[in-house]
């Protein structure tokens, strides 16, 4: 099972063909699923005229909420790799946990962001690193 992050998401409502695709795949082989983080990531930059078919996308997939679990290891996550990966963010630590916690491999572009021990990440049209 598959969590699409954010810049996944972004790719496929952009209508990006390859991804589109390769994430149509995806979807074959399970539902597929979206951290409520990335949902409000999506909707801070979205245009009026775009609303309607984001609401469609994301209603297709599994939604995951932060959970007290998942913010808690989260944090742990921000003490562990903080120090040493200046482009980690709070949110990517989130997202990992929520990946962490619901045993979800995470697709993503930006692998480097997501080191984690135990971390599942695929690449999208790339190789998975476990």
């Amino acid at each position: 099972m598959y969590l699409l992050d954010t810049d996944i998401l972004i790719w496929v409502l952009r209508g990006k063909k390859d991804i589109v695709d390769w994430v149509s795949r995806l979807k074959e082989e399970g539902p597929l699923y979206i951290c409520v983080i990335s949902m409000a990531e999506i909707y801070k930059n979205i245009f009026p005229s775009e609303i309607g078919f984001t609401e469609e996308f994301l209603k297709e997939h599994i939604h995951i909420p932060i959970n007290e679990k998942i913010a808690k290891q989260a944090g742990f996550i921000w003490q562990q790799y903080s120090k040493g990966l200046s482009s980690l963010s709070l949110i990517d630590c989130l997202i990992a946990s929520a990946c962490l916690q619901n045993g979800l491999t995470l697709v993503t572009f930006n692998v480097k962001h997501f080191p984690m021990e135990g971390l599942k990440v695929l690449r999208p049209l790339g190789r998975r690193k476990n």
